[in-house]
């Protein structure tokens, strides 16, 4: 897998893998790789995948960023081996063919001084061979008869492990192995029914995995097990055996005695001290059917299934896992892709959207759009709840508002659209809160529609504050809900901030919210920086006040500030400069 190598002047380098679609860099801990340097931004730059290739972006960050002593405008390709540099720390991008000095040389050693050899003890209380040995070495001793009866049951006891041993190995599945221990059961003891039971994960309760019977295929009927007999081989590990299940006072249940069982054999399938399952069998056979040797063989065989069973099951987890790996990571990527490549260059204007989502995948949404009359969407979505719910919903909006823009003549026909189809759409508890606007970029014109999200703020560059509250009931809860537009005016120098619940409702470690106050202030302190210096400034407070408390809920901003004019001029300068 390609990768970046972080180089350090003062330990090791790091190797962080491109496995996502999107990989932000910058000093801020909440980039998916932070970068300890004193000289980078908090949101410094940008690595996004294209296909097979790699593209590096800056973030509009303070010092700028190069590649391969370039400075990096727009978007560049990488290649192998190519040195990103970021303030003073410089990354390699390793697409997988690239090789530096960093890498290891093995040296054999020819030297003729053998290890000691290593010698390995069996505990005395292991239950699968214990005694074997020195019985079989007493019998060569004292050929006495019961000494070689011993033998001979021990014999066959190893003969037993030998080939549960070789007959698990076929067994790919959890579901095949334990078809297969049971099958095992019925060659080892003389039962006529066999049931294993495995704990369930979620409720730690035993569940039927297998039930079959000797010489016959069909339903097993109902077997009832005593609580007792449970409680003795699960809680406490221990085999039972009984030879009289009928005046047993361990098995005092009615359905027992109308069955006619008389012989039963129960024994805890588990590794160590935990226990995971049972087997349990029984016969109607008259008394004495099962013996000690018997509740010998079966719990032998349970010792040495159990790890198959153990492997299998741990086996099945894994396989589970990577699927459930590889899902998340394509509706990241989907997700991904839904945000824009890059903010639109508007002449007067920068923009600068940003969001990190508290779990792998979020529920919030940012878009810039441009119209056909030269108008540029502006639009920034929260839909609640989080996690892989929130982020298909954000997909739905996404899909909607893509699909209405263009298609009326006002923001209040295309929002009462977007909502209509979500309330048709969406399950009744869910619902999204929405911040619409289109700017005219050449008078400053903003009309806006807020659907229940948090009130964006504009600060003027005279220093006044201005929220935009109007709009209506957030989407997806009433199908005919009605909707107000506001209208504002983005003036030289103003900053407009849109934002999500998850900026204002950042807590410090004594449970205090980040509150819009603190937002206002900010803003109103760095009026005059940049869209990506704000967008830092912003950062940088939220991380100093929450002091490492995990985000609750994604952390969405997207910046838009008019220039004020003696930038645009120079701007303009430099166009003319440029001719």
């Amino acid at each position: 897998m390609p990768e970046l190598i972080v180089k350090y002047p003062d330990r090791a380098p790091d190797r962080f893998p491109l496995g996502r679609l999107r990989i932000t860099l910058g000093r801020s801990a909440r980039n998916d790789l932070c970068i300890p340097d004193p000289f980078a931004s908090r949101v410094h730059a940008e690595v996004r995948r294209e296909g097979e290739e790699y593209f590096l972006q800056d973030l509009g960050s303070a010092n700028g960023t190069l590649y391969n002593g370039g400075a990096v405008e727009g978007t560049v390709p990488l290649t192998a081996g190519g040195r990103i540099q970021i303030g003073e720390t410089e990354i390699v991008f390793d697409d997988g063919t690239y090789h530096s000095s960093m890498g290891a040389t093995m040296i054999t050693d020819n030297g003729s001084v053998s290890l000691p050899e290593a010698t390995i003890a069996l505990a005395s209380g292991d239950r699968t061979t214990s005694g074997l040995l020195e019985a079989i070495e007493d019998a060569r001793k004292q050929p006495d008869q019961s000494v070689v009866a011993r033998v001979a049951r021990e014999g066959d006891l190893l003969a037993l492990i030998s080939k549960v041993g070789i007959t698990l190995l076929s067994s790919s599945t959890l579901e095949q192995t334990l078809e297969q221990i049971v099958s095992l059961v019925f060659e080892a003891v003389p039962a006529d029914r066999c049931l294993l039971m495995m704990r369930d994960e979620h409720s730690e309760d035993l569940k039927v995995a297998v039930a079959r019977l000797r010489d016959r295929v069909g339903e097993v009927g109902e077997i009832r097990v005593s609580r007792n007999v449970m409680d003795e081989v699960v809680i406490r590990g221990k085999s039972v055996l009984t030879s009289d299940a009928q005046h047993d006072p361990r098995f005092a249940s009615g359905t027992v005695v109308l069955q006619g069982v008389r012989s039963v054999l129960a024994v805890p399938l588990g590794v160590s001290e935990k226990v995971f399952g049972i087997i349990y069998a029984d016969s109607p056979i008259a008394e004495g059917r099962f013996t000690e040797d018997h509740l010998k063989v079966l719990t032998t065989l349970a010792s040495v299934a159990a790890i198959r069973v153990e492997n299998a099951r741990l086996v099945e987890a894994r396989f589970q896992q990577e699927r459930l790996e590889r899902e998340l990571q394509l509706a990241m990527e989907i997700q991904q892709r839904f945000q824009p490549t890059a903010p639109p260059i508007v002449p007067g204007y920068e923009l600068q959207g940003i969001s990190f989502p508290c779990y792998e995948i979020g529920g919030d949404y940012y878009d810039f759009i441009r119209r056909e009359d030269g108008r540029l969407v502006i639009a920034l979505g929260d839909v609640s709840g989080k996690g892989t719910a929130a982020a298909l919903l954000m997909s739905s909006l996404h899909a909607a508002i893509h699909a209405q823009t263009g298609s009326h003549d006002t923001l209040v026909q295309t929002i009462s659209a977007v909502n209509r189809y979500l309330a048709e759409n969406i399950p009744p508890n869910r619902f999204v809160t929405l911040f619409y606007a289109e700017l005219d970029p050449d008078s400053g014109a903003l009309s806006f529609l807020n659907a229940g999200h948090n009130p964006p703020l504009i600060v003027h560059s005279a220093g006044t504050v201005e929220q935009l509250a109007s709009g209506g009931l957030p989407l997806g809860i009433k199908a005919d809900a009605d909707y107000r537009e506001g209208r504002t005016h983005l003036q030289m120098g103003d900053v407009l901030v849109i934002y999500s619940d998850g900026v204002t409702e950042a807590a410090s470690p004594s449970g205090e919210e980040f509150g819009p106050t603190r937002l206002y202030e900010v803003v109103s302190r760095n009026v005059d920086a940049s869209a990506a210096g704000i967008r830092d400034r912003i950062e940088s407070a939220l991380t100093k006040f929450s002091q490492g408390t995990q985000a609750a809920d994604d952390i969405t901003l997207v910046i838009v500030k008019r220039q004020a004019e003696t930038r645009q001029l120079s701007a303009s300068g430099a166009a003319r400069l440029l001719l």
